[in-house]
């Protein structure tokens, strides 16, 4: 059967099934030995040998109690010579030596089931002088020995508190040590954290008394038995046929723990059961019970050398040297190193080379546990969760595959609803957040706030914030889910960010769970979910780490062209161009014609932002053969409509024309509704330029007509929009008003916050016309701030260069010039050559330096003025 269910006893000894202590004991064999022999040699011996075992808590003390116990009535040789009286681990109702016979007499009468002994005990618990309960038990208890021929073995532990605290008359000591003398009776075995002041005296009665052996830490290898031993007895054969993986994490946690058996149990508890509630608790009851002795120990030391200690124990984050040391401590190297090296010859530090700077040296507080003991007293001041068990996690998950794996493991039992375990689930996943490098603790932490967002938990989620907020900065998508979740804080849940973030942990957690096809999916699904949130960098950094989980060429091309769109968006054309031809790149080498032409048609899009024609031209060019070689019909029809934007930008219409009729036709050959009425309107934008209005308005309509009959929403608003342009070139304002706000409520029915921006920039010069100054400046307010959202700079750059106009007009003088300055900014980098001619020729005519050094001298703060 599997025993996984029956507990480890860590502070009782009644806990631990006695099978279990006996197959997992290890390191103690030679102790137990050893204490047999004597136990054996000195039975029924006058004055016979007693025995004390000191060692820290956590060490084995009680373990070991237990196994001599079980020695005692289980060797057929010991069971004839001694009767075992075990006091429990607390005593706190002994006070005297009466009291003690007391006890001894209690567990005698139970242990025999003498209804004799058990009267006696009865009667003298009444009894309110000492003397008379000792001169009464002290006789029966030596007639006991003479009538069974078997010594007590009478087991006492914490005998330090004992004889320090509890029997404080030192005449009820040299009685207790008169009792075990003076007759073959009584033998003692007992137990001590540390020497007490009744060992080291001249004058004590228990000077010189004991046999006292030290419990030692457990080695390396006897630490990886144990733990091994312990799996083997739980009959976890899940870990034990990979146990030589563990191996080196056991030697990890030996040199965490320093071979203390309790913390070891500890580790293994949360190794085999994920049990961490019940291991940090029992943790914190390790050093409440230690922090007497500990802080003894500090008193010992002087200032300067406590805070030594506590600064080593609280270097976590950087190298143990001199240097640092000093640094923490606001102090001189010198006096430092001076200090160092005195506590080095005491006993208090070890001292060793740095590997990674062979002139320094590291030091490191000698005892592993005094160590944490230092760090987590002044952590919980700072912190919620254990400095001993952060640096567990540490050593034990140090590969980011092997944390993931665990992630994805806590966060199914989340999503099970596995209720009780709730609490320690998330406790881990909150220890698992400090792990890694900045990214993956800044993902993992805001995958806990997703999930406190979704119950409401605003603490939690204030916490989790604190703890990342400063490493979420440099990553924009993280940044992004910070500022949202900043934003619940404050006003409430948003049912789209709640949604969206939900949809990021998805994400997430299938990239953990290996299943790159769906990361690569729901990658981008949420990045074109981010179209109109203004978040490029977000949008670009999710696709660049899909592109990390991509094997496949082929499908890194439409990767590295999605990410080239949003790049040219966000105004960083030359990064759009990098990724353009490393598509390109790639198209070529697996011979991929259709990616080379997009890639092409792309790179040549770049090149009209900035103007150069020719080039765009060239590039355009070659796109449009591979789409006749392939016969992508759709993608010639493309190419010529984007042929045809090159020569209407150099004012060349009727060439222009031409290639969209072109396009035109093939839109019609394929059957391609929606591209026929995009070619429409396109030819209806040429025939506008050239001002033939009647000729233009028939394309819209035209336009109009086929959007709505396939249901193209968004482009019957651009439909309306353009139409609405040729009744304001006829100055008939009314009509173009009424179709702007046509487009405008498609718009913003559809989602379309382009298509908003562009109507409302529009309304605005509707109003500008009719000199409206003010309401034009409302709409054109409203329609730059779409822009901003979107994040589409070029449409900035516009938008701003008419606002400084409508500033000009409603007299806001250095409004206007701000928003011109802006909008040079924009254009400058990108080499916006329309804007840039534009505000060359504005220049002008505000009397500025020629070309654009006036717009460069007021970026830069200088003298040129505005002429009103």
């Amino acid at each position: 059967m599997n025993r996984a269910g029956f507990a480890i006893g860590l502070y009782r000894s009644d806990i631990t099934p006695i099978d279990r202590l006996l197959r997992t004991t290890v390191g103690r064999q030679h102790t137990l030995d050893d204490i047999v022999e004597k136990l054996e040699r000195n039975a029924k011996k006058r004055g016979g040998q007693h025995y004390l075992f000191i060692g820290p808590r956590g060490i084995g003390k009680t373990h070991l109690l237990t196994l001599i116990e079980n020695e005692a009535v289980g060797n057929e040789k010991l069971k004839n010579l001694y009767t075992v009286i075990r006091f429990p681990e607390e005593n706190n109702r002994i006070l005297s030596f009466a009291d003690l016979l007391l006890g001894v007499l209690d567990i005698l009468s139970e242990k025999e089931d003498d209804s004799g002994l058990k009267e006696l005990h009865h009667k003298l618990s009444q009894v309110e002088k000492d003397e008379d309960i000792i001169d009464t038990i002290v006789p029966r208890l030596r007639r006991y020995g003479k009538e069974t021929g078997k010594t007590l073995l009478i087991m006492m532990e914490n005998l330090d508190t004992l004889f320090g605290e509890q029997i404080k008359r030192e005449q009820d000591i040299h009685r207790f040590r008169s009792f075990l003398m003076d007759s073959p009776c009584a033998a003692l075995i007992g137990t001590s954290p540390v020497y007490f002041p009744g060992l080291l005296s001249l004058k004590s009665p228990l000077y010189d008394f004991f046999d006292i052996a030290a419990v030692e830490d457990l080695s390396e290898e006897d630490t990886i038995e144990l733990i091994r031993r312990n799996l083997d007895w739980e009959e976890r054969h899940d870990i034990l046929k990979d146990f030589d993986s563990l191996i080196p994490k056991i030697k990890a946690l030996y040199t965490l723990t320093g071979g203390n058996p309790r913390l070891t149990v500890m580790l293994y508890e949360l190794i085999a059961h994920d049990n961490l509630m019940d291991v940090k608790e029992q943790f914190q009851t390790l050093l409440d019970q230690i922090s007497p002795f500990y802080q003894d120990r500090l008193k010992e030391l002087a200032p300067q050398e406590r805070a030594v200690l506590e600064t080593i124990a609280l270097m976590r984050d950087a190298p143990r040297t001199p240097a640092n040391i000093a640094a923490r401590m606001r102090m001189k190297p010198q006096q430092v190193s001076s200090l160092l090296k005195r506590m080095s010859a005491s006993g208090y530090l070890t001292v060793s080379d740095n590997p990674d700077d062979k002139r320094s040296r590291l030091y490191c507080i000698k005892e592993g546990f005094f160590d944490l003991w230092l760090a987590m007293s002044e952590s919980r001041l700072h912190r919620r969760r254990l400095t001993f068990l952060s640096r567990f996690f540490e050593v034990y998950y140090t590969d980011r595959m092997e944390r993931e794996r665990k992630r994805h493991e806590l966060w199914e039992k989340i999503d099970n609803k596995s209720t009780a375990a709730q609490k320690n689930t998330e406790e881990l996943l909150g220890y698992l957040s400090d792990l890694g490098d900045e990214s993956e603790c800044a993902t993992s932490k805001m995958e806990i706030i997703a999930h406190k967002m979704g119950e409401g938990d605003r603490e939690a989620v204030g916490e989790y914030l604190r703890e990342c907020r400063e490493m979420t900065s440099r990553f924009p998508a993280l940044a992004w889910m910070s500022e949202q979740a900043g934003g619940w804080l404050e006003s409430g849940p948003a049912t789209d960010v709640q949604k969206w973030l939900d949809d990021m942990v998805e994400y997430w957690r299938s990239r953990r769970g290996g299943d790159l096809e769906k990361v690569v999916d729901m990658a981008d699904h949420l990045a074109n979910d981010l179209s109109g949130r203004r978040l490029h960098q977000v949008y670009v950094e999710l696709l660049t780490d899909t592109l990390r989980h991509i094997e496949s060429p082929e499908k890194k091309i439409p990767i590295h062209l999605k990410i080239a769109s949003s790049l040219k968006m966000d105004g960083q054309l030359p990064e759009a161009l990098d990724q353009c031809e490393k598509a390109l790149k790639i198209s070529i080498e697996i011979d991929d014609k259709v990616g080379e032409g997009v890639a092409l048609s792309d790179i040549s899009s770049i090149y009209y932002a900035w103007g150069d024609y020719e080039q765009a031209l060239t590039y355009v060019e070659q796109a449009l053969v591979i789409s006749r070689q392939v016969g992508d019909k759709a993608g010639e029809g493309t190419e010529l409509n984007n042929i045809s934007q090159i020569y209407h930008a150099r004012g060349d219409y009727e060439t222009a024309l031409s290639y969209l009729e072109q396009s035109l036709a093939i839109s019609r050959q394929i059957g391609d509704k929606a591209g026929e009425g995009r070619m429409l309107n396109n030819i209806a934008s040429i025939c506008h330029a050239k001002g033939d209005y009647e000729k233009a308005l028939t394309h819209l309509e035209q336009s109009l007509a086929i959007s709505r009959q396939v249901g193209d929403e968004a482009g019957e608003g651009r439909a309306l929009n353009n139409i609405s342009q040729i009744y304001d070139a006829r100055e008939d304002y009314e009509k173009a008003l009424n179709y702007l706000e046509q487009s405008l409520a498609i718009s913003r029915q559809v989602g379309d916050r382009a298509g908003e921006g562009t109507a409302l920039s529009n309304i605005s010069q509707i109003y500008d016309a009719r000199g409206d100054y003010v309401t034009a400046l409302t709409y054109m307010e409203q329609s730059l701030a779409i822009g901003r959202q979107i994040g589409d700079k070029a449409v900035i750059c516009a938008t701003l260069f008419n606002m400084g106009h409508l500033y000009m007009q409603n007299e806001r003088f250095q409004h206007a010039l701000n928003a011109w300055v802006e909008a040079y900014k924009i254009a400058k980098p990108m080499n916006l050559a329309q804007a840039l001619q534009a505000l060359a020729a504005l220049a002008r005519r505000l009397g500025l330096s020629e070309g654009l050094a006036g717009w460069e001298t007021l970026t830069r703060g200088g003298p040129d003025t505005l002429k009103a």
